[in-house]
């Protein structure tokens, strides 16, 4: 997060967090989603 706060020059770092978070949540349920693809694949 910090380093976007400085890539796109907010002056907190909770600006960053307020306006990017749902895509940090969304990143982490996608990647969830095509891990638990792949055990059902290793498992089979």
């Amino acid at each position: 997060m910090k380093y976007i706060q400085e890539r796109l020059g907010h002056g907190s770092m909770q600006i960053t967090a307020d306006v990017y978070s749902h895509i940090s949540e969304k990143i982490e349920h996608d990647t969830m989603d095509k891990f638990e693809e792949h055990i059902k694949n290793v498992l089979e």
